[in-house]
C-alpha cells in the first residue's frame, strides 16, 4: 500500500461523477490519427503531459486510493500511445522526473507509473537504464534525502536530535510526507534495477557516502511495516551485492559494509537485519542478508567477527539456520548452499567457537547433508546437491569443536549412488586464509541467481530476536581494509 488511507480526505462524489472522470482520462489518450501520422512525437508528448497534468490535478480527489493509482497507471501503459511508443514515453517520463522544480505530486505519479511498468515488463527496466534512468532515480532520491535529513519530522536521523530544535510547520510536514512517498517508490525502482538488470561500474560509482549513510542511519528497527524503512533496507542489501560483484574486477570501496562496521550508524540496520533474517520467507532477501552477514563473519581483523554480535544473537542465527537448512525443497538447493556458507564462519569465527551451542544438532544435520542418499530423491545428482555435500563435509572437517571425521571413517558422502564422485582429494582452505565459499567455491559454485529460487514452504513466524551487542571502537581500524574488501579471487 502506497497511499496512507488515513491521510487523504475522501471526497464525496457519485458513481456517475467517478465514471465521468475515468472517461475523461481515457479520452486524453485517444489519438487523432491524422495528427498522429503527421507529427507523432508532438502528439505523444502533448497527450502524455496532458494525461499526467489531469491526473495530478485530481490527486486526493478522484485518485485517492491504491486502487485508483493502479488504474491510473494501467490506463496509461495499456494505451496505444504508450505501448506503440514505449521508448519515447519512458524517456519523456524520465526527463520530467529529472526536473528539480517539478510539482511533487506529478513526481510521485511519474515515479509510480515507471515502477508499475518496470514490474509488469522487465524489458522496460533496460530501456530506463539506456536513457540514464539510474542517474535520474539516484539524483532525485538524493534531493529528497538531503531535505529529509534536515527536516525529518520523526527524528529518524538521530545524529541531529538536540542539534536543531525547530518547529515544523504544516507545510513542512506535508512536504516530508510527500518526499517519503516519492522516495519509497524510487527506492523500489532502484531495487528492481539492482535485482534484474546489469548495472555498470559507472552507475555504482556515483553513489556517495551521504546517500549510503542516510539509508542506513534512518532505517527503523522498531517496525517491519514501514514502507519507507523497508525500501531503504532492500536497497542497502542490493547495493551491497553490487559492490561485491564489481569488487571482483574493480578496486571499489564497499560503502554499505563500511557503515555496517560503524556501530553508531548501523545499529538500527543490524537490529532490522536480525529481525528479518529470523522471519523472512523471501529467498532473494535471504540470500542478500546472508551476504551481509558473511562479510561481517569473515572479517577477522581486529577480532571484529568475534565481537560484533551478542551471544544471544549468535544463538538465534544458529537456530534460524538449523530450521532453514531442514526446511528446503530440492528446487531450493542453492539457497541451502548459501546458508551452509554462512554457517561455517558463524560457528568458527565467533563466540560460538567457545560455547558450542547446539553442537549435537549441528553435527547430526551436517552428517545428514554429507550423504547424497539422505536428501537426494533422484539418481540424477545436481551440481547444487554436490556442493551441499562438499560444504557439509567441509564444515565438519574445519570446525574443531564439531565431531571430526576421522580418516578411518572415510567420506560420508560415499554412498551407493555417489561412489564415483570423490571429494577426499579436496583441498580445504587453511584456517588463516579468508573464507571464499559464498561467492566462488568452484566453477559450478558461482553467484546464485536470486530469481532462480522457488517459493518457500509456509510456516508460522518465529519469535523476535534479541538486541545486538555494543562493539568496541576497533571497527574504525578496519577502514583501510575496505577497498576491494570482498574481491574474492
Amino acid at each position: 500500500m502506497i497511499l496512507d488511507p488515513a491521510t487523504p480526505k475522501v471526497n464525496e462524489y457519485s458513481n456517475e461523477e467517478s465514471a465521468e472522470f475515468w472517461n475523461c482520462m481515457d479520452e486524453i489518450l485517444q489519438l487523432d490519427h491524422e495528427k498522429y501520422n503527421a507529427d507523432r512525437p508532438a502528439v505523444i508528448n502533448s497527450n502524455l503531459v496532458k494525461y499526467l497534468k489531469f491526473a495530478t490535478d485530481s490527486y486526493r480527489e478522484y485518485i485517492n486510493t491504491d486502487r485508483d493509482l493502479y488504474r491510473m497507471a494501467l490506463t496509461l501503459v495499456e494505451s496505444l500511445i504508450f505501448s506503440d511508443n514505449i521508448k519515447f514515453c519512458l524517456s519523456k517520463l524520465l526527463s520530467l522526473l529529472n526536473i528539480d522544480l517539478l510539482d511533487m505530486n506529478m513526481k510521485f505519479f511519474i515515479s509510480y507509473i515507471l515502477l508499475f511498468e518496470a514490474k509488469r515488463n522487465l524489458n522496460s527496466l533496460d530501456i530506463m537504464i539506456e536513457y540514464q534512468g539510474f542517474a535520474v532515480f539516484y539524483n532525485t532520491l538524493y534531493t529528497q534525502f538531503a531535505y529529509l535529513e534536515k527536516y525529518s519530522l520523526e527524528n529518524s536521523y538521530p545524529s541531529h536530535k538536540g542539534d536543531k530544535e525547530q518547529e515544523l510547520t504544516d507545510l513542512d510536514v506535508k512536504i516530508i510526507d510527500e518526499m517519503k512517498q516519492i522516495s519509497t517508490v524510487l527506492m523500489d525502482l532502484l531495487y528492481q534495477m539492482f535485482k534484474y538488470c546489469k548495472c555498470t561500474i559507472t552507475d555504482i560509482q556515483i553513489v556517495d557516502d551521504f546517500f549510503v549513510h542516510f539509508l542506513m542511519h534512518s532505517v527503523r528497527s522498531d517496525t517491519t511495516t514501514d514502507l519507507f524503512s523497508n525500501s531503504e533496507f532492500k536497497v542497502l542489501l542490493a547495493l551491497n551485492e553490487q559492490y561485491i560483484v564489481f569488487a571482483k574486477d574493480f578496486k571499489i570501496e564497499n560503502k554499505v559494509f563500511k557503515y555496517v562496521l560503524n556501530e553508531s550508524v548501523s545499529k538500527s540496520f543490524i537490529e532490522l537485519l536480525l529481525l528479518k533474517f529470523n522471519r523472512s520467507s523471501d529467498s532473494s532477501l535471504q540470500i542478500m542478508m546472508c551476504k551481509i552477514l558473511y562479510l561481517v563473519l569473515t572479517t577477522t581483523k581486529d577480532n571484529i567477527a568475534m565481537d560484533f554480535f551478542y551471544l544471544n544473537d549468535l544463538n538465534v542465527f544458529v537456530d534460524v539456520l538449523l530450521r532453514e537448512l531442514q526446511n528446503i525443497s530440492e528446487n531450493q538447493e542453492s539457497l541451502r548452499n548459501t546458508f551452509l556458507r554462512v554457517l561455517l564462519p558463524l560457528i568458527k569465527n565467533t563466540e560460538l567457537s567457545k560455547t558450542h551451542y547446539r553442537k549435537d544438532d549441528l553435527t547430526e544435520l551436517l552428517y545428514y547433508l554429507s550423504s547424497y542418499d539422505s536428501f537426494c530423491t533422484s539418481d540424477d545428482i545436481s551440481d547444487e546437491q554436490k556442493i551441499t555435500v562438499k560444504l557439509a563435509f567441509r564444515i565438519l572437517n574445519e570446525v574443531e569443536w564439531l565431531q571430526p571425521l576421522s580418516q578411518n571413517d572415510g567420506d560420508p558422502s560415499m554412498t551407493s549412488r555417489s561412489s564415483s564422485i570423490s571429494i577426499n582429494g579436496m583441498t580445504f582452505v587453511n584456517n588463516n586464509e579468508r573464507e571464499k565459499g559464498l561467492y566462488n567455491v568452484s566453477t559450478n559454485d558461482s553467484i546464485i541467481s536470486i530469481e532462480s529460487l522457488g517459493k518457500r514452504k509456509s510456516r508460522p513466524p518465529p519469535p523476535l530476536p534479541p538486541t545486538r551487542k555494543n562493539v568496541t571502537p576497533k571497527r574504525a581500524d578496519v577502514n583501510d581494509y575496505l577497498m576491494g574488501i570482498r574481491s574474492v579471487e
